[in-house]
């Protein structure tokens, strides 16, 4: 069942300009509605102009068209837009199936690995509407196990609980083995977030034309991407630093599944920056660097300078090639190329610019999060 609310004044001028979010301040609503209700937005003429879904906050926005019959064809309708366009793309197995605003579905994120799908939710309609929402994904991606892992900062400021569970598939320990461009890795829900940062897919990819032949640093390395990357290329020694013991254990795991041998690769549990002021000391260098750390910048003073840090550090420990990468929305894309200018060693050239992977779209005013600048220097 659709429910009609008429939106009006500022709220037809924040969805003519593509915003996704209408607020109750902007809307009238005809008939009681309850978070989780699928709601068609009319003007005061009563054309359809929106569809989305009721929250604490008023309407969030999944298409600009009327609503279909049921909530169920809406979201099957996402899903399986969503699932076309990721085959366009070229992704078959591994991928990001919802990208939250970037897909005109706000509040969702969904990964798919394989025979397993893993949601994350930022909203109480989202928490909501998850049961349709797991039936949808079934049909739509064929997975038989499907996992909530919404235990992100941004629900404790929308008051929201932490919320890990197992909604769909009798696994007592989801892990599954992925392939993304010809490596293995294990997936499970221990990890970080969903289980992989896709958006660093196709960045890990392409650092492999610099990994040949090369010693390789993977700083903040997780469970490896990086540095699987440089190996599988033929980087000649990887060295994986990282303070996280969970995500080391997973890279060890990930290593024995790629037939890695132990003589190419070393790995240092400690904090990244003990670890590069230490080496720096030691006058120790790589060929290559890597550097993938966590968002840097809940403060922006101090965020910002322990990005310096990093950098400054990093590029004096490396002789060719630095991999440098930040993930804090706050760290706009201006910015962060002039911290890179400032915070790398001379003489270099800047060779490119690059963000997330296309399974993690962007609308206007969301500019992407992600940015990997590749450093090259000479001498």
């Amino acid at each position: 069942m659709v429910v009609k609310i008429e939106v009006f004044g500022e709220g037809l001028n924040q969805l003519i300009n593509g915003n996704l979010i209408i607020f109750k301040r902007w809307i009238r609503s005809r008939k009681p509605v309850k978070i989780g209700d699928m709601v068609e937005l009319i003007d005061e003429e009563e054309n359809p102009v929106a569809c989305g879904i009721w929250d604490k906050i008023g309407a969030r926005i999944l298409n600009f068209n009327e609503c279909p019959n049921s909530l169920d064809d809406l979201i099957f309708e996402k899903f399986e837009f969503s699932k076309k366009s990721r085959e366009r793309m070229g992704y078959e197995n591994v991928y990001r199936l919802i990208h939250g605003d970037g897909d005109l579905f706000p509040g969702l994120i969904v990964d798919v690995y394989g025979p397993l799908a893993v949601i994350q939710s930022s909203s109480m309609a989202i928490d909501t509407i998850i049961p349709i929402i797991v039936k949808e994904l079934v049909k739509v991606t064929g997975v038989d196990t499907v996992a909530e892992k919404s235990v992100q900062r941004v629900r404790s400021k929308s008051n929201l609980p932490p919320r890990e569970k197992i909604h769909l598939g009798s696994r007592k320990e989801v892990i599954v083995e992925v392939d993304i461009e010809g490596i293995k890795y294990y997936v499970s829900l221990k990890s970080r977030k969903t289980g992989l940062y896709l958006d660093q897919r196709e960045n890990r990819v392409y650092t492999r034309r610099f990994a040949r032949g090369s010693s390789f640093l993977d700083l903040f390395s997780y469970t490896g991407g990086f540095g699987l990357n440089a190996l599988h290329e033929g980087a000649r020694h990887v060295t994986f630093v990282d303070k996280d013991t969970e995500a080391l254990s997973a890279l060890k795991k990930n290593l024995k599944l790629n037939n890695i041998d132990d003589s190419r690769v070393r790995i240092v549990k400690e904090d990244a920056f003990k670890f590069l002021r230490r080496s720096v000391k030691r006058d120790l260098n790589y060929e290559v660097t890597s550097v993938d750390p966590p968002a840097l910048m809940d403060d922006y003073k101090d965020g910002l300078q322990r990005y310096k840090e990093v950098y400054v550090l990093s590029s004096q420990l490396s002789k060719d090639i630095s991999v440098l990468s930040s993930c804090s929305r706050s760290m706009k894309l201006p910015l962060f190329i002039s911290t890179v200018y400032d915070s790398v060693r001379e003489p270099y050239s800047l060779l490119e610019v690059r963000g997330s992977a296309p399974d993690h779209p962007i609308r206007r005013g969301l500019e992407d999060y992600l940015k990997v600048a590749y450093v090259s220097y000479e001498g």
